[in-house]
């Protein structure tokens, strides 16, 4: 958001930035000098972000659907708030309808929807109009949403019954069930009972009388008794329909009980009092009918109290109606009605007929104005706001009007009921409560039957008034750079009035001092520099800032204090209190020696004050000073001048401002000439080469100089000599040994030597550079002297049993050599040791058995280690073998599911784990996977293992002990092997299989019958030779070949020289195959009968091979040359030295060319014992025991 100038600092934004996103930012500012090592401040800058009118209003949907019912009276439908995200002025929002304004008001800054009138929805079912929010100020921002209000239908109108009242006359004689009479009501468009509920809700506390709820039929209860005069029940029936809310309509049912055979006419009522009519009933209207029992046809007739004539009745069916207009003056008005017998005029009886006329309520009071506003300034006194007058066109009571608050804070606003006077009955206060005041007033009627009443809102605004004074916000101390431009904004005060509009409005002005220098904003507060501060005149000020609110009386004034500081800018450079200086000195001087000090000044306070000193470079002199102290200005020589005369420095002071400046000054100095003697090596690097073990104070070298000049040299060792193995004569130079030096520790020394005419200036001279002529450098390489290996121990002793196998590992006894190598290579062999029971390892120093079957006792081995190869110096130690005898009744099987390649690798884990478990010393014997084909080293799944464990006490344990513990622990064992083969062990304990014939004796046996077989061979081919010389002697002197491949590629000549032999082409078609065998490698194991089997077949076949060479040379007598068999050397029978055996005949060899042919020397038979070679398996017994 920010990036900032490195030269400058001015700080700028890289883009606009957004008060509702981040409202303030706090930055870090790092200022960094370029000296080395670089320093840095730093300050914490916090800037808010000041908010401006660049966010509408928004309402949270844009559409409002509200529902109200019809007939209610004004007040608050709905609350449509409008949000904005900026802060302060800029988030005021104002409301306003656009549209529909007679029927709903909206609060200017509640947003609160009101209705003005009851709505009615016979009228109109739906209002739809827009409601706007805006910010009043610039830039004019605003939001609109859709108001629809539906005005739900209300109940209005109950039933209506088909007759304004019912009469019915019964005979005593009627029975329970007997219809009295059918009432009926519809409402509104309905047909008659349907959705009407109907009841009896007064007269009937006998219960004679039932009444349907839903068809309106009124029936007897119980038979009637017999009567003597009539009986007249008044029953109140009530008809509600299921509108909402549910209405109700009531009407009254005369009945009355007349006896039978009465001998006059009996009316239906004791008095006829029927429903007040009125006062705008026209004439003919229904007033009420009269009825009788009687046995005859009556004639009804008026006979008295109608004397205005409003009345008239029919003679036969007895109803009333109206005669003309009616004058509610003259109600209530009864007359007497007469029933005349027919036929006998002199029979007759009367009732009397009681009619009331009402005024109808017909109108509610109407305002002038459905929404009144008026205007209330704060803090005012209890006072009249405004009279509201309503109109009612009735007369009378209808039109006698009171008026009350329907709505509104009672506790500020009352009305005078009969002058409809609004009061205020406390003062506003306009900075702490509400601005704006919504009072529904009403005007009610006194009409019958129902009242009715008519509305008016009052808005009551509260004005505000000039009663607060500005108020400062809490004021910082500024700071401002000296030298700023004009203009610049040194910082802005801020004073804020809780009143609004004109009275808020503050005006800014400074007074006290500063003035000159300082002018405000009067509008802002903001306060600039008129003139540009300097801090060296003056650095800190105080402004006195006054707040003045005086657009509206009473006008108030505040004051604040502001401190401003004058931050020192860089603005003067350092200036030398001597424009140039001058001092003498000495060529030759010890480091640090004084020159000179220099002084600058700067007006300038702090860091820009503050003076360092430097030398300026130059090709000549710079180097040889440096200023001591960077900020004293001491000046000082780094060692001895290059030469005399007058030299010229340069030197700088400069502050550390930002930007820093610099004043310079020249220094001359007069160098003055009084360097020493300095003596020179002829040669300063020399290289030498010393013995080791040569002792102490053997001389190494003897160090001169060029030429003394007669002077007294010293000689001293500079470097080289720390852990002080050498020793230096002062004055001979002789540099001779002080230890007994050591190859082994320190091959090489470099010493660095030094010649001087006295210590005093060979301090001097040193410094003056570590490579100068009288200084030299002596390399001493050590040669190493082959010393004697050691053995750790001169004696060991171990302990086996003579059942281990061939190649079973005894000990192994190491020596160490000082030396490094060739001097320090070991061989180990075996002196004085003239039995074949044990053997030993040249590399390793491991001692084995070769064959200890069936001896006990203790030998005594000498074991050399020679270092150089073995042709060097040598040490001995002897080693002590205890052989016990021990029983095969005592060999133990363990089965393992393992495959034996597994279990070869990890062999002596395993015997570690079982030497642990079982607490006995365990000899593994042997192990196999196959008992009849021990060597087979397949992937079997399961290896068998040979034991025989040892106490402490050198004494075998039966083999049933041991079995009986490995059953035990064969858990734990099994478990601790699966650690080590990483997989599911089981080891089970099997049977020892029966003796089979040793390997000793297999050997024997195959070795005899192969020496038989060679015997034979051997006169055979003699034969054959002999033969073929005879016949072939002419070939053998043109051409003798030697096989490719042959152990012996040379063959002698007439001449005795060498001469290789090239293979004729004409023998590529002769099949010849030459057996060659190997020596006997290994006898550890196997079937003897089935090895025995294998040489006798060895030796049939080379007869039969000798036999077929000697066929195919006389079938190709002349064409094809003869073979030649020759033996090759084998250390196995012959010594070592013998040299290769000539050839027993120059012919030569036939053979095919696919095979190589071998020379085979008849004193050097090798006997094969397995002819599956494992040229992918190592030795198994070097594998197996080689574990110690």
């Amino acid at each position: 958001m920010f990036h900032i100038n490195s030269s400058t600092g001015k700080l700028m934004t890289k883009q606009s930035l957004d008060r509702e996103m981040m409202d303030s930012y706090e930055l870090k500012i790092i200022a960094t000098d370029s000296g080395k090592p670089s320093q840095s401040a730093s300050l914490v800058l916090s800037i808010a972000v000041e908010d401006v009118n660049d966010n509408p209003p928004e309402f949270p949907q844009k559409s409002y659907t509200v529902a109200v019912k019809e007939n209610e009276p004004p007040h608050v439908i709905l609350s449509a708030t409008a949000m904005d995200k900026d802060i302060g002025y800029n988030a005021i929002i104002h409301y306003t309808i656009i549209g529909e304004t007679s029927s709903f008001y909206v609060g200017e800054l509640s947003g609160n929807i009101t209705t003005l009138q009851p709505l009615d929805y016979e009228s109109s079912a739906q209002h739809t109009f827009i409601l706007k929010a805006f910010n009043p100020g610039e830039p004019y921002l605003q939001d609109t949403a859709n108001i629809t209000v539906t005005v739900e239908d209300v109940n209005e109108e109950g039933p209506v019954f088909d007759k304004p009242s019912y009469h019915q006359i019964l005979p005593d004689s009627s029975i329970a069930g007997t219809l009295v009479v059918d009432i009926n009501a519809r409402d509104e468009n309905k047909s008659y009972d349907e959705g009407i509920f109907y009841s009896i809700t007064d007269g009937n506390s006998e219960g004679l009388f039932n009444l349907s709820s839903t068809t309106g039929q009124l029936n007897l209860t119980r038979d009637l008794s017999k009567q003597t005069v009539p009986l007249y029940y008044s029953l109140t029936v009530t008809a509600t329909d299921l509108g909402v809310p549910p209405l109700s309509t009531s009407v009254k049912v005369s009945v009355m009980i007349a006896p039978i055979g009465i001998s006059f006419p009996v009316f239906s009522e004791a008095v006829y009092q029927p429903a007040p009519l009125s006062e705008k009933a026209l004439p003919d209207t229904f007033v009420v009918q009269i009825s009788v029992l009687y046995n005859v046809p009556v004639i009804y007739s008026i006979v008295s109290g109608d004397e205005n004539g409003y009345f008239i009745i029919d003679p036969s069916t007895g109803i009333i109606r109206t005669r003309k207009n009616l004058t509610v003056e003259h109600f209530p008005v009864s007359f007497n009605v007469q029933a005349t017998d027919s036929s006998n005029h002199s029979i007759h009886n009367q009732v009397s007929v009681t009619v009331e006329v009402i005024d109808e309520n017909n109108f509610p009071p109407v305002f002038p104005f459905s929404l009144v506003e008026e205007k209330l300034e704060e803090n005012s006194p209890a006072t009249q706001i405004v009279q509201l007058k309503a109109q009612d066109n009735d007369a009378g009571r209808n039109g006698f009007l009171t008026y009350g608050i329907l709505s509104g804070d009672r506790l500020k606003f009352r009305i005078d009921e009969a002058t409809g006077i609004l009061y205020s009955t406390a003062s506003f206060d306009y900075e702490e409560e509400a601005t704006e005041y919504q009072i529904v007033v009403y005007a009610e009627d006194d009409g019958i039957p129902e009242k009715k009443r008519g509305y008016c809102t009052v808005v009551v605004k509260i004005i505000d008034v000039n009663d607060w004074p500005p108020v400062f916000d809490p004021v910082n101390t500024f700071s401002v750079n000296e030298n700023v431009p004009v203009g610049f904004i040194v910082g802005r005060v801020t004073a804020t009035d809780r009143d609004m509009g004109d009275n808020a409005f503050v005006l800014y002005n400074l007074t006290g001092g500063g003035g000159n220098i300082f002018e405000i904003d009067e509008i802002h507060g903001d306060i600039k520099i008129k003139t540009s501060p300097d801090y060296e005149t003056m650095n800190k000020y105080s402004l006195t800032v006054n707040a003045i609110n005086n657009k509206s009386a009473p006008f108030y004034q505040a004051t604040a204090t502001v401190m401003v500081l004058v931050i020192d800018v860089n603005d003067n450079a350092p200036v030398f209190v001597q424009n140039s200086y001058s001092a003498s000195i000495n060529m030759i001087n010890p480091v640090g020696a004084h020159v000179i000090t220099v002084n600058a000044t700067d007006k300038d306070q702090g860091q820009n004050g503050l003076v360092e000193y430097y030398i300026l470079p130059d090709l000549n002199f710079s180097q040889f000073f440096l200023i001591e102290d960077r900020s004293e200005g001491k000046i000082i020589t780094t060692g001895n001048l290059s030469r005399s005369g007058e030299i010229h420095l340069t030197v700088m002071a400069e502050d550390q401002g930002s930007p820093s400046l610099n004043g310079t000054a020249m220094i001359t100095l007069n160098v003055l000439d009084n360097s020493p003697f300095v003596p020179q090596f002829n040669n300063t690097e020399i290289s030498v080469s010393v013995m080791e073990n040569t002792g102490v104070d053997h001389l190494i070298y003897t160090f001169a100089v060029a030429e003394t000049l007669g002077k007294q040299i010293v000689y001293t060792i500079v470097s080289g000599n720390e852990a002080g193995h050498f020793g230096l004569d002062p004055k001979s130079g002789q540099l001779k040994t002080a230890i007994n030096l050591n190859y082994e520790k320190v091959s090489q020394y470099v010493i660095f030597i030094e010649a001087n005419e006295n210590p005093s200036s060979a301090t001097q001279v040193q410094r003056s550079g570590l490579f100068s002529q009288n200084v030299a450098m002596l390399k001493i390489s050590v040669q190493d002297v082959n010393e004697e290996p050691a053995f750790s121990n001169s004696v060991y002793s171990v302990r086996i049993l003579n059942s281990v196998p061939y190649k079973y590992p005894v000990i192994t006894v190491q020596a160490t050599d000082p030396d490094s190598g060739e001097n320090g290579l070991l061989l180990y062999s075996l002196v004085h040791h003239e039995t074949n029971q044990f053997d030993i390892d040249e590399n390793t120093g491991q001692i084995f058995t070769v064959s200890v079957r069936r001896w006990a006792g203790t030998v005594s081995l000498q074991v050399q280690a020679a270092d150089q190869g073995g042709r060097g110096l040598t040490a001995q130690t002897t080693v002590n073998v205890i052989v016990d005898a021990s029983s095969s009744d005592n060999i133990v099987v363990i089965v393992l599911n393992q495959m034996i390649n597994a279990v070869e690798r990890n062999i002596a884990e395993v015997k570690r784990v079982l030497e642990e478990i079982l607490a006995w010393n365990i000899y593994i014997i042997d192990f196999y996977s196959n008992e009849f084909e021990r060597r087979a080293r397949e992937s079997t799944d399961v290896t068998y293992l040979k034991i025989i464990a040892v106490d402490e006490a050198a004494q075998e344990i039966p083999a049933e002990d041991v079995k009986r513990k490995l059953t035990e622990q064969k858990i734990i064992i099994q478990s601790e092997l699966e650690k080590i083969f990483e997989t599911s062990v089981t080891a089970d304990v099997g049977e020892v299989p029966a003796a089979s014939v040793s390997s000793e004796l297999i050997a024997t046996i195959v070795l005899s019958v192969l020496l038989g077989c060679t015997l034979v061979a051997f006169l055979v081919y003699v034969f054959i030779t002999i033969e073929r010389s005879k016949k072939q002697k002419w070939f053998v002197g043109k051409k003798t070949e030697i096989i490719e491949g042959f152990d012996n590629p040379a063959v002698a000549d007439i001449n005795e020289s060498p001469k290789i032999t090239e293979k004729p082409e004409h023998t590529n078609n002769v099949n010849t195959e030459i057996t060659t065998f190997t020596s006997m490698e290994d006898t550890q194991g196997g079937d003897a009968d089935k090895d025995v089997f294998e040489a006798e077949q060895k030796c049939d076949y080379l007869e039969t091979l000798l036999l077929d060479l000697e066929s195919e040379h006389e079938g190709n007598v002349g064409a094809q040359p003869v073979a030649e068999i020759t033996t090759k050397q084998n250390g196995f029978l012959t010594d070592k030295n013998d040299e290769p055996a000539r050839p027993l005949t120059p012919d030569p060899i036939i053979h095919t060319p696919d095979k190589e042919l071998k020379g085979v020397r008849f004193s050097e038979v090798a006997v094969i014992l397995d002819t599956e070679t494992e040229q992918d398996e190592p030795d198994n017994e070097d594998l197996f025991f080689n574990n110690n």
